[in-house]
């Protein structure tokens, strides 16, 4: 079969009206008879209602008999401004193009913009594929036919590519296996929902696993927070415009980027800009740990100079609680991309399918009535609220600002029983028990809360207990050193990001399974294997087993992350 590149780009931006060069699409697959021979590469495009989706298969040398179908994670599908993309490393060439953007200049300093690609991926790294290979796994793959919150291509994708491998793509396959990272995740456990006489086993890796709404939710809950105590103008939900979008994240990375230069300072309305954010994170189930800031680690400075002494010059994080603050802080730069970035696009989709006009509301979470002081349990109350109240206004006051306002309609945000019910329809999983499954998440995830894959479990054992089936599903998350690793060069008055983040070796970060060496995702592929081929208690406690020595994995198997807050969520 004959290899081909991927080049094709999303032609336009229909509420900006920026128009994008898009190379030639992809030819058809060749004859779905010529399988991909054992050693190759093949890669090609399949069509669907939906569109073209590209796929690539990768087969080893010497095949086990089983492939493993894998989707890859969210991609923002609207082009980013290069001084927005960059440092929320939106310009991976795995999975984003350069294009240009001439409007963006002038607000951005440049042109050049960012622009999720239908690139297909087979595995979430190339030290993954490469254990994978070596063991027989055939690898495959698909780019969706379009990017964002793209379950509906990405369901449709997954079934078009396992169709194409059982009419001949690949022959020799005894069983058939779905797999994903973050977004993906979701994916391949929707497509094994579905089809339950094809797929054998499912690998959920960070993945969202409660849907668009529960994601969604909790970046509202960060966003309304900064609205209210940080940044007046920050429009929160039912973007009209793309423009829209781009002004609030820049408006959060404009406070974010000044802040360290301002340590200590109120907003504009009067709020402690620290307090208030870690606050919004704490309320939205965000991580008190980041890729620098461990939540523990005091600079050393306090202990030799003495607090006053150190305060006076400048040194930070004063305690564990100041560290946690500053965690939030870069924590939620990655909340807030998916929160405007990904509900701008998520939006679009709304009112395309559901063809409400342009000045309709296509908001789908709804915080009316929510109770902002019920979101601060008594535990986060007692652990952080010396930091808390810290700052000019204190834990009441910032939260008293925020529900000041509950009930209304014009200051809070209603969600559209339209946008409701169309997001409600698209592809999800839902929770049944139709084949093995594993779940694997990091503990300390900005993006992904890891209740996400808690909650999932408990209702895929819920089902198989209904159906009266053995439940074979393990969950694993990944932990951050016990000791810290926020580090300090000598005399440093901040952290080391370089250092810190090279000594983190697991489980801080959306799907940050790469500085163990991917060990954890391997060893979760071959618990899944054992588990499709367990047919005893026994045998299933085994195949946990292999998991639970993953690098960095909780062995103890008892960890309980905290629970999902979903304000927001309108039930069915």
């Amino acid at each position: 079969m004959k290899t081909m590149t991927v080049r094709r780009l999303v032609a336009a931006i229909a509420s900006t009206g920026l128009l994008i060069a898009a190379a030639p699409a992809i030819a058809p697959a060749a004859n779905a008879a010529d399988a991909c021979a054992l050693g190759a590469t093949c890669e090609g495009s399949l069509t669907g209602k939906l569109g073209a989706t590209t796929f690539k298969i990768q087969m080893p040398t010497k095949f086990n008999g089983t492939v493993l179908v894998y989707s890859h994670g969210y991609r923002v599908g609207t082009p980013v401004p290069a001084a927005l993309a960059v440092p929320l490393g939106l310009n991976d060439p795995t999975g984003y193009v350069a294009t240009k953007v001439p409007a963006f200049a002038a607000a951005f300093g440049t042109d050049v913009a960012y622009i999720g690609a239908p690139f297909a991926d087979i595995a979430p790294s190339t030290t993954v594929r490469d254990n994978l290979l070596a063991q027989g796994y055939a690898l495959s793959g698909v780019g969706y036919a379009k990017q964002g919150w793209a379950t509906a291509e990405g369901v449709e994708a997954n079934e078009l590519l396992m169709g194409y491998i059982r009419n001949g793509g690949i022959s020799g396959v005894k069983k058939t296996m779905t797999w994903g990272t973050s977004l993906g995740g979701l994916i391949a456990a929707t497509v094994a929902e579905r089809n339950p006489k094809t797929v054998a086993g499912v690998l959920a890796d960070c993945a969202p696993l409660m849907g668009p709404e529960q994601a969604f939710s909790s970046a509202m809950t960060v966003l309304y927070t900064w609205k209210s105590t940080i940044a007046p103008t920050l429009r929160v939900a039912n973007y009209e415009s793309y423009t829209q979008a781009l002004t609030d994240l820049g408006t959060v990375f404009t406070v974010l980027g000044g802040y360290p230069a301002k340590t200590g300072v109120n907003s504009a309305l009067g709020f402690p800009i620290a307090q208030a954010n870690m606050l919004g994170a704490l309320m939205a189930g965000l991580p008190t740990k980041s890729t620098v800031y461990d939540g523990q680690t005091v600079n050393p400075a306090y202990a030799t100079l003495g607090t006053l002494a150190a305060v006076s010059a400048g040194y930070s994080p004063a305690s564990a609680g100041a560290n946690t603050a500053a965690g939030m802080l870069q924590n939620v730069g990655a909340a807030a991309a998916l929160g405007i970035l990904g509900r701008y696009e998520l939006e679009q989709r709304v009112r395309a399918i559901s063809g409400m006009a342009a000045t309709d509301s296509a908001n789908f979470n709804d915080n009316v009535n929510v109770q902002y002081s019920d979101l601060l349990s008594q535990e986060q109350r007692g652990e952080f609220g010396d930091t808390l109240n810290a700052g000019a206004v204190n834990i009441n006051g910032m939260l008293a600002a925020m529900d000041a306002s509950k009930g209304s309609t014009t200051l809070r945000f209603p969600a559209n029983p339209v946008a409701v019910k169309v997001v409600q329809a698209l592809p999800s999983a839902k929770g049944m028990y139709t084949s093995p499954t594993v779940l694997l998440t990091t503990s300390y995830d900005p993006i992904v809360n890891p209740a996400n894959s808690f909650d999932y479990y408990a209702k895929l054992m819920a089902s198989a207990k209904k159906a009266g089936s053995m439940a074979k599903v393990a969950q694993y998350y990944t932990m951050p050193p016990e000791d810290g690793y926020t580090k300090f060069a000598d005399g440093g008055k901040s952290p080391d990001a370089a250092a810190s983040a090279a000594a983190d070796i697991s489980g801080v970060g959306h799907c940050a399974f790469s500085l163990d060496n991917w060990g954890a995702v391997t060893k979760s592929v071959s618990t899944l294997n054992a588990l499709t081929n367990a047919t005893t208690p026994k045998a299933i406690k085994a195949a946990k087993a292999i998991g639970f020595g993953g690098p960095a994995v909780n062995g103890d198997g008892f960890y309980v992350p905290e629970p999902l807050k979903v304000p927001g969520v309108t039930t069915s």
